[in-house]
């Protein structure tokens, strides 16, 4: 009998040690696979913002209009008054013959709405001076070599004078799980941009 009672003794230390070993491992796959998922909601939802707000601008929307109207149907992790930020750009191709910008993509207009101090990716060549609202359109669009985008994606192109609308939706996304702690991180601010 105590050779039984030893044995079962023995297979339960045994079960509890299996039980140590790969109840860590299962609850970090838990906690990656729920972290995962809320970020991946997340992008969904900025994804869709920012193609509706590079539609809306496309539509001879005014950029402050299109800020408004996205303002008004924000839902959340979307928050421009606490920890996001839309920036519009429309970005034209010169087109008059003998400028500094003939053949050159430019940024015609840019507006941004919310509380997130974040830059938009489209980089200028420098500060150009822009109109007030609701345009805010380049002051010199013809010679302002300021203007100049340097870091347009290689695919898109855009014929003389044509525009491309652009929408850029930045928030901050906060981690609901410890998975920091085990080595393992998700990004803290989520970023999408559509062209239209």
């Amino acid at each position: 009998m105590t050779r039984r009672t030893s044995r079962c003794a023995s297979q339960a230390g045994q079960g509890l040690v299996e039980m140590a070993i790969v109840l860590p491992v299962a609850m970090l796959l838990a906690l990656g696979v729920v972290e995962v998922s809320y970020a991946l909601l997340h992008q969904h939802i900025l994804s869709k913002i920012s193609r509706e707000g590079a539609n809306l601008i496309s539509r001879d929307v005014t950029l402050l209009d299109a800020g408004t109207a996205l303002r008004n149907m924000t839902t959340p992790p979307v928050d421009f008054d606490n920890g996001s930020r839309v920036i519009f750009s429309v970005l034209k191709k010169g087109e008059t013959l003998g400028t500094a910008n003939y053949d050159r993509i430019i940024l015609y207009q840019r507006y941004g709405v919310g509380a997130l101090a974040v830059s938009s990716i489209l980089q200028t060549a420098g500060n150009g001076s822009f109109g007030p609202a609701p345009e805010f359109q380049a002051l010199n669009s013809d010679n302002d070599t300021n203007l100049q985008i340097t870091n347009l994606p290689p695919n898109l192109d855009i014929v003389r004078g044509g525009l491309l609308y652009v929408a850029e939706v930045f928030t901050d996304h906060p981690v609901i799980t410890p998975l920091d702690r085990f080595g393992v991180t998700v990004p803290s601010r989520l970023h999408s941009i559509a062209y239209f």
